[in-house]
């Protein structure tokens, strides 16, 4: 049987309460887990043969599954239902610099996947302190949320040297600037943001971006946020819960 539903807003009123995991070997009728999840399902939270877990591929579809192997090293699992999602953010990128804290950076990373934004694109510019790039470390962070948020997708996170590096990308690109005339607010009021191209949201580091840097982007826009000066952490989940109800609004299909 098959069904949808508009407006299901992550299928909440059925998943409110349930752990979620993450799996990438996925067969038709059985799922089996990674080691590291088998050890957290099996010793940590102490799951046994029979009882129900959900688990996503992180590609937007979340599996209702039945136990049939439970042990330290090895969990295995019997597919009994799937929903499949549709990433309603998929032309929503927010662009993020390094900051100076790496706590307050995966603060705002993990709280902006929390709300929903699956694509990030994060980059060193002039007034960036910290530089490089964590890949490996920030992927963990994004899995954790995902799970934590009961997501079906895994945010897919990259990284560019250089602030020119974002001309690279097609699409409108939106720069916070604190005396921007623009206000994202009304913006998203009046549906002035397209859903159908992908949209850019750029956010500056401490220090905030040079002018030459925000000359130098093509296809942009000066925005604002908020009438006071924020935190850089604090703009991008700002950003990010000002977004997510104006475009979260999930299709599900149950088969």
């Amino acid at each position: 049987m098959k069904w949808e539903k508009e407006n299901f807003y992550l299928s909440q009123e059925y998943l409110s309460n349930v752990e979620l995991y993450f799996s990438d070997d996925i067969a038709d009728s059985y799922i089996q887990m990674s080691e590291e999840e088998s050890r957290h399902i099996s010793k940590v939270m102490r799951h046994s043969v029979g009882e129900e877990l959900f688990v996503t591929d992180g590609k937007g579809t979340i599996y209702k599954t039945s136990i049939i192997e439970a042990c330290s090293s090895t969990v295995t699992l019997r597919i009994t239902e799937r929903i499949q999602y549709t990433n309603q953010f998929e032309n929503i990128i927010f662009c993020l610099p390094r900051l100076k804290s790496n706590d307050r950076f995966e603060f705002a990373l993990e709280k902006c996947i929390e709300l929903g934004i699956t694509n990030f694109i994060i980059f060193n510019s002039e007034r960036t302190i910290a530089k490089g790039e964590k890949l490996e470390r920030w992927n963990k962070i994004a899995l954790a949320a995902m799970k934590q948020s009961l997501r079906s997708f895994l945010p897919n996170i990259q990284f560019v040297k250089s602030f020119d590096k974002l001309n690279e990308f097609d699409g409108k690109k939106y720069i916070f600037d604190q005396n921007a005339e623009i206000k994202l607010v009304e913006m998203l009021a009046n549906g002035s943001i397209a859903e159908d191209e992908k949209q850019y949201f750029i956010f500056g580091p401490e220090g905030g971006l040079s002018d030459k840097e925000i000359a130098g982007i093509n296809n942009s826009e000066l925005i604002s946020l908020t009438p006071n000066r924020l935190r850089s952490e604090t703009a991008i989940v700002t950003a990010a819960a000002l977004i997510s109800p104006t475009v979260n609004r999930t299709r599900t299909t149950q088969i």
